[in-house]
């Protein structure tokens, strides 16, 4: 199962040494990407009930912690208010 992918092969080596440290079996892959991009290294779990302490683990070592996009609620509120005028304006006729 793959756990992360990375640039830094010193990186993968110390999260493969503290995975096995804490008794996951781990272990990685590499090369380049299709299309001639730059070498990846992808570090692999073999037993996914391992994912979240390994994953705990992949944070502890500064592995970058990808974060959902968020919307905020006045974003929300102006697009809602925008899309109702212009609705409005269709059905009135004024907008075609």
């Amino acid at each position: 199962m793959l756990l992360y992918e990375t640039e830094d092969s010193g990186f993968a080596n110390s999260v493969i040494d503290e995975l096995q440290r804490a008794g996951i079996d781990s272990y990685r892959t590499g090369g380049a990407l299709p299309g001639g991009s730059t070498f990846t290294i992808c570090i692999h779990i073999r037993n996914p009930g391992d994912f979240q302490k390994a994953n705990e683990i992949l944070v502890q070592q500064g592995a970058a912690i990808d974060v959902p996009p968020r919307i905020s609620l006045s974003s929300i509120i102006v697009a809602a208010t925008l899309g109702a005028v212009v609705i409005t304006l269709m059905v009135l006729g004024v907008w075609k």
